[in-house]
C-alpha cells in the first residue's frame, strides 16, 4: 500500500484529494517519510488500545501523536510504550503541551 494512504488510514482521515494534498505538504518535512510511516505502523497496535492517536499538525506540517484527554493546563505525559517505540526506531520527537511532534530520525 502507498505510504501516503497508510498514513491517512493511521490518522483515520478520509482519503480524498484534499487529504492527499495535505500529506504531500507533510512529506516535504521528512527526508525519510516512508520509514517514518513504517515506524508508525509498528506503533499502531498500541495506539488502538490507548488514548493516543496519530494526527497531522497543520501549523508546521508535521505528524503528531495526540491525547485529547489531557487538560490544557497539564503537560502531555507520554506512555513508556511510546518512548520505547521512539528509541527502538531512532525517532526524534518534540514534546509539546498537548501533542508530540514527530521530527524524523535521529542522525548520529
Amino acid at each position: 500500500m502507498d505510504r501516503s494512504k497508510e498514513l491517512l488510514r493511521l490518522c483515520s482521515y478520509t482519503q480524498n484529494s484534499s487529504s492527499l494534498h495535505r500529506v504531500e505538504q507533510i512529506k516535504k518535512n521528512y527526508s525519510e517519510f516512508d520509514k517514518v510511516v513504517e515506524a508508525l505502523l509498528d506503533l499502531e497496535p498500541y495506539l488502538q488500545h490507548s488514548d493516543f492517536y496519530i494526527s497531522l499538525k497543520d501549523d508546521f506540517d508535521l505528524i503528531e501523536i495526540r491525547n485529547d484527554l489531557c487538560n490544557e493546563d497539564e503537560l502531555l505525559m507520554l506512555d513508556v510504550e511510546i518512548v520505547v517505540w521512539a528509541n527502538q526506531h531512532n525517532i526524534e520527537f518534540l514534546e509539546n503541551l498537548d501533542n508530540v511532534s514527530i521530527l524524523g530520525f535521529k542522525h548520529r
